[in-house]
């Protein structure tokens, strides 16, 4: 999206938002029409009807009790994530250019680049409509009125609410009360899970890959002429082929230099000569590499000392040979550069422990073993790609990781550039129809998922504007029935514990957001 186009959509924005605002005395005076911060509520009091009807025939009132326990759970998953991810920011420094752009923290199609305009809007529509319809069901069967239902617009159509009698809600128990209020996000949570499990066990069982090779993730150019691609995926290195590829960088034997290796682009396969070995991506600051002006993009070939000459065939080599070498040793490193053709040149460096280096940059992560470890300071990666075996590939896309420690990866996707699954990796896989068709519902499914998901744990959180508000304190108010605490049935006790955890949630999502610009 080009600077021009943000720009303007920015201008939409904010000129709805200073309209709606500066007539929402006027517009919340009408019948029909009122306002929701910037939003537009268009109201209906004929279709409240609908309710009813959708309510005699749905167990709603299981479903408020269900969706009780999934808000619990909701709300403790997304304190959890926020919790995670603020710890790691305070301990892993980010670079404030690296910094994640405002736009990418709001879950809205055209706003946030990475959510796509078409499976996006389809699905945050969707998401929001059965939210606030189910807010609606379940109060109708516990038997408070709705005055009215409607369209939500924030210039465009954004999803729909519901609107219950509030003094027949603020009049209702507790308990009733919280499950009319956890029907929205716990519907979106159910709404979720059916989706990933339709993914997991319908779609990807029905679909496998090709062959049994590796996705090229990302890719750094050694040489210009002959770069391995990102998107493809190889289906032979050298001599090795099928699952001895998912090892390549820590049990390959190919001699360092250039090796020809079978690509595949999802249609056709094509063979080509590329750089293969241990390759430097960059050099440590200070340290030994740099120092001996080792160039970076280049392949290791061989490092000797007083006890022989090794040839790096991989990085397990590369970290045994270090591993044996007693730091301060004088060594000879051979490297392979490419441009031009194959040139090599040896380079003369003492090393240093391993165990000053961790001592100065990630005292954590040191161990006392590495005193007698050789550090000579280079960022390495095999053949200047990443990758990963197409198997995994394949249960990723699909969600299969989603239980597991592939979880903040399956929710990541989009971020990847893997949802919509691109149309090279999709090409990858057999499908039992149109693979145009299939992997759209592949698609429409883990974006249903996604933003279901999200926003069902989001508005769990115990925050005044969400759902999450009214839910704990009404739990509060619940638990002070117990004789054990008993000091709840003072508003003012329940007051400080509401907003004391209000404000701490609000206080982690404002870290979160600011950290990495200031830190």
């Amino acid at each position: 999206m080009s600077y021009n186009e943000i720009f303007l959509i920015i201008l939409i924005v904010l000129s709805w938002t200073i309209i709606i605002i500066s007539l929402a005395p006027e517009i919340n005076k009408t019948k029909h029409f009122s306002t929701l911060g910037p939003a537009l509520m268009i109201k209906s009091t004929k279709n409240v009807g609908i309710l009813d009807s959708i309510a005699k025939r749905l167990p709603a009132k299981f479903i408020g009790k269900i969706s009780t326990i999934l808000v619990i759970f909701g709300g403790l998953l997304a304190f959890g994530m926020l919790l995670y991810e603020a710890i790691l920011l305070t301990i892993i420094h980010i670079p404030t250019s690296a910094a994640p752009p405002l736009n990418e923290y709001l879950a809205l199609p055209l706003i946030n680049p990475f959510i796509p305009l078409g499976y996006g809007t389809a699905s945050l529509v969707f998401a929001v409509v059965i939210h606030e319809m189910f807010h609606g069901i379940v109060a109708r069967k516990q038997g408070i009125k709705v005055n009215s239902v409607g369209g939500l617009f924030f210039i465009i159509p954004i999803g729909a609410f519901v609107e219950p009698d509030e003094k027949e809600i603020m009049a209702a128990d507790p308990v009733v009360r919280r499950r009319i209020v956890a029907a929205g996000p716990g519907i979106n949570l159910i709404i979720a899970a059916i989706c990933i499990a339709l993914l997991v066990f319908v779609m990807m069982p029905v679909s496998a890959p090709l062959h049994n090779g590796i996705y090229v993730e990302n890719s750094t150019t050694l040489y210009s002429g002959h770069a391995i691609p990102k998107g493809v995926e190889i289906t032979s290195y050298g001599n090795l082929t099928g699952k001895q590829l998912n090892n390549l960088g820590t049990t390959s034997m190919i001699t360092p230099g250039m090796a020809n290796v079978t690509l595949f682009n999802g249609k056709t396969e094509s063979i080509q000569s590329v750089p293969t070995g241990v390759a430097i991506m960059d050099l440590i600051s200070g340290c030994p590499a740099e120092n001996a002006h080792v160039p970076a993009n280049s392949i290791i070939y061989n490092i000797s000392d007083a006890a022989g000459s090794h040839v790096i065939y991989n990085i397990n080599t590369l970290g045994n040979v270090l591993d044996n070498i007693k730091p301060g040793t004088q060594i000879n490193m051979t490297v392979i550069t490419f441009k031009g053709g194959e040139t090599f040149k040896t380079y003369s460096m003492h090393t240093v422990s391993t165990y000053g280096y961790y001592a100065k940059h990630d005292p954590t992560a040191n161990r006392a073993s590495y005193k007698n470890e050789s550090f000579i300071g280079v960022q390495i990666g095999y053949s200047g790609i990443g990758y990963a075996s197409i198997d995994s590939m394949h249960s990723l896309v699909f969600g299969g990781q989603i239980t597991g420690p592939g979880f903040y990866e399956t929710l990541g996707l989009p971020l990847l550039g893997l949802s919509p699954i691109p149309g090279s990796l999709a090409h990858m896989f057999s499908t039992p129809f149109n693979s145009y068709i299939f992997f759209g519902i592949a698609n429409t499914l883990y974006w249903i998922f996604w933003i279901d998901f999200l926003l069902g744990i989001m508005n769990a959180l115990p925050l005044s504007i969400l759902d999450g508000g009214q839910f704990f304190k009404d739990t509060l108010n619940i638990a002070s029935r117990k004789e054990r605490l008993k000091f709840l049935r003072d508003e003012n006790n329940v007051k400080k514990i509401y907003y004391a955890i209000g404000i701490f949630v609000f206080m982690l999502l404002m870290y979160i957001i600011i950290a990495p610009r200031v830190i």
